[in-house]
C-alpha cells in the first residue's frame, strides 16, 4: 500500500528534484513512511531545516506520513 504526498522544496532545497519541477512534487511513499525516511529519499542530510505538514511546524521527523499530507521543507535561516 503507499500514500501520495505533495512536497514542496524552498531555496537551495529545490536543487533535489528535477528543474521543472520547480521545487514542487507528488510523491508516492509506502505506507507508514516518516519524515527521515522523505529526508533520506531526497538525500537531505542537512540539520538546519524546518519542515511544515499542513501548514503546521513539524519538529519530530518520526513523524508518519499520511496520504494527501502537504510537505513543505525549507533551509532555516539565522541571522543578528
Amino acid at each position: 500500500m503507499t500514500v501520495t504526498i505533495h512536497l514542496q522544496l524552498y531555496s537551495i532545497l529545490r536543487e533535489k528534484l528535477p528543474p521543472d519541477a520547480r521545487g514542487r512534487a507528488d510523491l508516492a511513499l509506502h505506507d507508514g513512511a516518516t519524515l527521515t525516511e522523505l529526508l533520506e529519499r531526497l538525500d537531505i542530510r542537512r540539520n538546519n531545516i524546518v519542515i511544515s505538514v499542513n501548514d503546521t511546524h513539524e519538529p519530530d521527523r518520526s513523524r508518519v506520513l499520511a496520504d494527501g499530507d502537504h510537505i513543505r521543507v525549507f533551509s532555516a535561516v539565522g541571522g543578528g
